[in-house]
């Protein structure tokens, strides 16, 4: 039984909204979920009348996590929630389910269910509410799976032995490799995933593994991955045993790759010089290998989760540091990935007031924003139209609670939301994933209007309008939490957290990102110019370089995200210089400081290998910087007279020069750090 009626999962209709109890459906009300009774019928006084049933179903739904594949023949008066039995954990299994269609995924307003699903509501309200429409599709979801359920096609077969194959042994595979700060809620999952995996399975991960034992393993974890995973528990410990100890699905296996270290002994600070060893090669090919594997079984399996959509969006930062971020195959991975988002209903989330928060909501929350900020980069990068739009997304911002907190018990997790701002900000003064993905989202959503501009068809846009959006930024970013701004200062001051410094860093450069663009903008649509696009390059390049060597596995990605488009600005400024006829208002920004910072940019960019991820665009940029400069400096005639060889027409490329901002990786951590080990 449930310890806390307010942990029980809502009942979810095929359109993605709740529930609503029985009377209120009837007498068409508008029902708050409230349980065991909503606030209608306690007043009403019809505490026995308030149950919860799907519409059109003559039996209840069951809210267990982990229900039985096979369905059920036997029928059951409607219960309350919260009254069903909790069914134990699954035993170990080698039958293998297919998996059955049990839901269409998420189906808005405009669906035919929804339209359907209206027009039952008033034949019920008609005809009485023990009549029912039979539905041809509760035939089909139970219908027998493809092929024979104790047979694995050779194609799977070889699939799960690969990885299985891959698991390092316990005493390797138990010491996980993450980023401080950028995983967020994954990491508690992945400590317990990883603990429970070798403690249930160690007979399998032995020194000799024969064939026999590992498809053996192999058949429970693809039984395991065919049951259905219910997103909508709110209960942590009861969210977690569907994928842990002898629940194993290969969701969570595919996320254990991501911070295996497959080749222990690999040089990491190899990377920063542009140039990976062999060992670091080997490991990183096992692990892109495992991730992908999984993540296709589970397409094999599952009928999509919240830890498959993970996984799906951490395939993509992967192909992106295999094949580059502008390649066919980092693009078709994203919209998987977003197409996998939407078909959850993670864009739709509803939550009425904060009485509703869970662990369920907050990973759907977080996973959503997480994606939308990423899309947003990527649009950046490629200056391709994006595939995701707030217009169409109603998901409201996670809380700014601590990963702990999430998974603690429900009134832990009240207590810490009753303390937050009215905004959703914590008032600990601390920075918390969340408080990250929040930062990011709201910054994303002023990028996102941004880019409508760039992108489309209208060529101009009022100045005004970018005026507005300019005031906008300034201000949402003036109204962040204390904890989020940087002071310069800071970089001097050994007490700051170096993971604090760091999270202050990212938000101001995210936020210069967006100031960058918009003076591009405005300066494209006829506002003078005054010298402010010049100086949030300055500063872009400014605060990037001297965290290069701090974040050795992030370099690339902060120098191509940040430092080479403001560097573009920087040339141009040497190239057609204004300095000398109207000195800058900031005294930092002189021809010399701008030569200086130039070529430490061209320096950084020499250690990249040409034959590394987007090497060659980080080539193309220090061709570009090096020539500049060659010419500032070389220049026989006057500084302030550059021949017109070097005239070019910047009016007929893209204003963003989106070549140039196609990075290393542009979606890998939530923000720069080095890597660590929970040693």
């Amino acid at each position: 039984m449930y310890a806390n009626n307010t942990s029980t999962p809502l009942l979810i209709r095929r359109n993605g909204r709740p529930q609503a109890c029985d009377p209120c459906r009837k007498r068409k009300l508008a029902c708050d979920h409230a349980q065991p009774v909503c606030s209608r019928c306690k007043k009403r006084k019809q505490d026995d009348s308030c149950v919860y049933i799907v519409s059109g179903s003559k039996t209840p739904v069951s809210n267990s996590p982990l229900p039985s594949p096979a369905p059920s023949t036997s029928s059951a008066p409607p219960r309350r929630r919260n009254s069903l039995p909790i069914q134990s954990p699954a035993t170990v299994r080698s039958n293998i389910q297919l998996p059955s269609l049990t839901r269409p995924g998420y189906l808005g307003p405009t669906s035919y269910c929804d339209i359907y699903e209206d027009t039952e509501n008033s034949l019920s309200l008609l005809q009485g509410p023990e009549t029912s429409t039979p539905r041809s599709e509760d035939v089909s979801h139970h219908a027998p799976a493809r092929g024979s359920q104790n047979d694995m096609s050779p194609r799977i077969r070889d699939m799960c032995l690969t990885v299985l194959r891959n698991i390092p042994s316990a005493t390797q595979g138990s010491m996980l490799r993450f980023k401080h700060g950028s995983d967020g809620w994954i990491r508690p999952v992945a400590e317990q995933a990883v603990k429970s995996l070798y403690d249930t399975f160690k007979d399998y991960f032995r020194a000799n593994r024969s064939n026999e034992k590992l498809e053996e393993l192999a058949r429970i974890i693809c039984s395991n991955t065919s049951r259905p995973f219910s997103d909508d528990e709110t209960d942590p410990q009861r969210w977690t045993s569907q994928f842990t100890g002898e629940n194993t699905r290969w969701e969570i296996i595919g996320l254990l790759s991501i911070f295996w270290d497959f080749a222990p002994d690999s040089d990491i600070a190899a990377i920063w010089k542009g140039k990976r060893s062999a060992e670091f090669d080997q490991g990183f090919s096992i692990a892109r290998e495992n991730l992908q594997l999984c993540f296709d079984l589970c397409k094999e399996f599952s009928a999509g989760n919240s830890l498959m959509l993970y996984l799906s969006q951490r395939c993509t930062v992967v192909h992106s540091m295999f094949v580059g971020d502008a390649n066919l195959l980092v693009w078709r991975s994203h919209a998987e990935t977003i197409s996998l988002l939407t078909f959850l209903g993670f864009h739709a989330v509803e939550e009425r007031s904060r009485q509703q928060a869970s662990v369920s909501n907050e990973i759907k929350k977080r996973l959503f924003h997480h994606l939308f900020s990423m899309a947003m980069v990527l649009v950046s990068f490629t200056g391709r139209p994006q595939l995701i739009a707030s217009r169409y997304s109603s998901t409201p911002l996670p809380y700014d609670v601590s990963d702990e907190v999430l998974f603690s018990d429900h009134d832990t997790l009240m207590k810490a939301v009753e303390r937050l701002d009215e905004r959703g900000w914590n008032t600990d003064g601390k920075i918390y994933p969340a408080t990250r993905i929040r930062a990011r989202t709201i910054i994303a959503a002023i990028r996102e209007e941004l880019f409508e501009i760039a992108l489309g068809s209208e060529q101009v846009a009022p100045v005004e309008t970018l005026l507005k959006l300019r005031a906008r930024q300034l201000q949402t970013v003036s109204e962040f939490p204390v904890c989020l701004h940087f002071d310069p200062t800071d970089l001097e001051n050994p007490e700051v957290p170096v993971g604090t410094l760091a999270s202050r860093l990212f938000v101001k450069l995210e936020h210069l990102q967006n100031m960058f663009f918009i003076e591009r903008l405005l300066l494209r649509n006829g506002h003078e110019d005054k010298g402010d696009l010049l100086k949030v390059s300055y500063e872009l390049v400014t605060l990037t370089l001297p965290w290069l060597a701090a974040f050795r596995n992030d370099c690339e990605w902060l120098v191509m995200a940040y430092a080479v488009p403001a560097g573009g600005i920087l040339c141009l400024e040497l190239l057609r210089p204004t300095l000398h006829i109207r000195p800058h208002s900031d005294p930092r920004i002189t021809r010399s400081n701008i030569i200086q910072k130039l070529s430490l940019l061209v320096a950084y960019l020499n250690w990249v290998s040409p034959w590394g991820p987007n090497g060659d665009l980080c080539n193309d940029a220090k061709s570009v910087i090096q020539r500049v400069l060659d010419q500032t400096l070389n220049a026989a005639s006057s500084v302030y007279e550059p021949p017109a060889v070097l005239e070019w027409d910047f009016s007929t490329q893209l204003d963003f020069n989106f070549d140039l901002l196609d990075t290393f990786n542009w979606n890998r951590p939530d923000f720069p750090s080095s890597q660590q080990s929970n040693q």
